[in-house]
């Protein structure tokens, strides 16, 4: 028996939010090689730098040219295995992170790709200093032999500047 079109929206639904809510796990858990099994290996990923905008204008501006990260495969996989090997002395002792995934949208479907937006509150902590971060996270999840893997993912800082001393980790 065929699935109604509804019903195959809310598996969609609900197979998107346990995707994310897994990578959330797996990164909070500092299991950044079983991250990289998460993505493709034509993963894009980057974090625009925001920035401040006039009285007059109504819209929020990102920079198509300056980033706080931009990564392929491959710098991912590298600082991936700094981090996981130890040999990232920024995260010497690692900081103490949570990331809080919400308001997850499927926005549309094409072919084995779904593009999805979500928000996240990410919480991140050394000694005594304390961050929080906002943002949103504007993402492509492709199938690959029938599971869901991260293609693409632009995240949209709500700060004008980063608050964090340096930004080893992924968000």
């Amino acid at each position: 028996m065929d699935k109604t079109i509804e019903e195959q929206a809310y598996l969609l639904q609900w197979q998107v939010e346990q995707f994310l809510f897994r990578e959330a796990e797996v990164l909070d858990e500092w299991k950044v090689m079983a991250w990289i099994e998460m993505i493709t290996s034509d993963i894009d990923y980057r974090i625009p730098i925001r920035t401040a905008r006039d009285a007059d204008q109504d819209e929020e501006i990102f920079s198509g040219q300056s980033f706080h990260m931009i990564e392929d495969h491959g710098s991912l996989a590298a600082r991936m295995k700094r981090i996981g090997g130890g040999y990232a002395f920024s995260e010497t002792p690692r900081s103490r992170v949570r990331r809080h995934v919400s308001n997850v949208r499927v926005a549309g479907v094409a072919g084995d790709e779904t593009t999805v937006r979500s928000n996240l509150l990410f919480f991140w902590a050394r000694d005594e200093l304390e961050r929080l971060i906002s943002a949103e996270r504007q993402d492509v999840l492709r199938r690959v032999d029938g599971k869901l893997r991260l293609a693409r993912r632009t995240v949209l800082i709500d700060h004008v500047t980063l608050p964090l001393p340096n930004l080893s980790i992924v968000l």
